[in-house]
């Protein structure tokens, strides 16, 4: 499979599993570090950090295989 087309099938599944954690989960606020935050904007924002991060993981075999 192409790796642009794995790209986007990771980036639809995240999008997909943030739908189900919005769908799904309460945003019931928890206290972290002296400040509170919805447990539900918490799970998404992991779930982003793991997108951003495929993201850069994509972009960064993108120039190791122009610099090879």
């Amino acid at each position: 499979m192409e790796k642009h087309k794995k790209l986007l099938i990771a980036l639809v599944v995240y999008v997909l599993l943030g739908l189900l954690i919005w769908t799904t989960m309460d945003d019931v606020p928890i206290s972290i570090a002296g400040g509170k935050i919805g447990i539900r904007a918490l799970t998404l924002a992991v779930v982003a950090f793991f997108a951003v991060r495929t993201v850069l993981h994509w972009k960064a075999e993108k120039i190791r295989e122009k610099i090879e």
